[in-house]
């Protein structure tokens, strides 16, 4: 196999994830400097898992990132002739030189990376290829007294936080329900003002909502959480993990242990979910040995 097909890419353990191996992480392909356009030769060893792919052109630079629930199948279909594919597609298979992908843990872990890289790397094909697409952002609204994760496909100038773009509503109501298993932020859409008296919804009762709605929790504690939410969603998981485990650990000591187990499923399942947002802060993969 030629030299340029073992050219790895971001293999940090720090970030706490294993050192990847040639099946995991790898610059799949570079043809010569001297020619440009993407072939099956490329594609080989793609592996058949989630992940995310770069198109790269002669000079390295990336010209397109995506996503993909098989890294295979997905980009061995820029290759199909058709009749009605875009221009604009056709344009980038020939300007491509090169595929990089990394692999995934799953579908979510591809549709947040690539929403984040697109948003770093800001490749030309990506604004080319999407205009008149929707992006899809979650939503969070600092003006109101308990905020909540909103689905929205428009970006605004006010108090909220944004995060995203992602490429399709579905993607994206699958990170909000991610969240929504580790912090119980309300999602009923109205405003609303907390009474003693108001009874709780199914979600309460489910362990799904802190139900802010009948004062089971205070302002400051809710606002607390969405500090998490957001520190989940910037990439901050070691924070958050941090925050969590030093609230298990008190809620032992005092003897409430039922809380204690409570927290410690919500560690877990972040370990398990989220471990990956820290990708983004890796160095964007080294390819200059390649070719």
């Amino acid at each position: 196999m030629p030299d340029y097909l073992e050219s790895y890419i971001l293999g940090n353990q720090k970030y706490g994830y294993q050192q990847l191996t040639p099946n995991r992480c790898r610059t799949l392909g570079r043809i010569p400097t001297n020619s440009a356009m993407l072939t099956k030769d490329m594609m080989t060893d793609l592996p058949s898992l989630p992940g995310v792919y770069f198109f790269r052109n002669r000079s390295k630079e990336i010209l397109y990132i995506g996503k993909a629930k098989s890294l295979r199948k997905r980009v061995h279909s820029y290759l199909y002739k058709t009749k009605r594919r875009p221009y604009k597609i056709k344009r980038l298979v020939r300007h491509a030189s090169g595929v990089d992908f990394e692999v995934c843990n799953s579908e979510l872990e591809a549709s947040l990376l690539e929403a984040r890289l697109i948003k770093e790397k800001q490749p030309p094909y990506n604004s080319a290829l999407k205009e008149g697409w929707k992006s899809w952002y979650i939503k969070i609204d600092h003006s109101d007294e308990f905020p909540r994760l909103e689905l929205t496909s428009e970006r605004i100038e006010d108090r909220a936080r944004y995060f995203g773009p992602f490429s399709g509503r579905k993607w994206t109501e699958d990170v909000i329900n991610s969240v929504h298993h580790v912090f119980p932020v309300r999602i009923c859409e109205d405003k609303i003002a907390p009474r003693r008296d108001a009874r709780p919804c199914l979600s309460h009762y489910l362990k799904r909502c802190d139900a802010p709605c009948a004062a089971r929790v205070s302002r400051e504690s809710y606002r607390a959480m969405i500090e998490d939410v957001e520190h989940l969603l910037d990439g901050e998981h070691e924070t958050v993990v941090e925050k969590l485990t030093d609230r298990r650990d008190n809620a032992a000591a005092n003897l409430h242990f039922e809380r204690a187990a409570v927290l410690q499923k919500r560690i877990e399942y972040i370990r398990d979910a989220f471990v990956f947002l820290d990708v983004h802060r890796r160095v964007e993969p080294d390819v200059s040995s390649a070719g």
